[in-house]
């Protein structure tokens, strides 16, 4: 099975969203978790489906989700790393820490 891995960027990220939602509904936020782990366990099957974003990282990817937020990921060999989990409504190249 193709292995997901989370930089620092993207655990932030997670725990970031949770806790945002969380303090309306701890079990959306709960949800939205699951469904963003749920999409990067599938994106690592076919990790080439995603976006070519040369413009922002050399061999970074992204994904939309069915949820508000975007996966930006580098393929690997066996797998996935995912670089950051980011709501759609960002700005995503002016975004520091790639």
């Amino acid at each position: 099975m193709p292995a997901v891995s989370l930089t620092t960027h993207a655990e932030n990220d997670l725990l970031d969203a949770w806790m945002h939602i969380a303090q309306d509904n701890p079990d959306t936020a709960d949800k939205l978790v699951d469904q963003l782990l749920a999409a990067a366990n599938t994106l690592a099957e076919h990790p080439e489906q995603g976006r070519a974003r040369p413009e922002l990282q050399a061999g970074l990817r992204s994904w939309p989700t069915r949820t508000p937020y975007l996966i930006f990921y580098l393929p690997r060999p066996h797998g996935i790393i995912v670089i950051r989990f980011l709501h759609h409504a960002r700005d995503v190249p002016v975004f520091p820490g790639w």
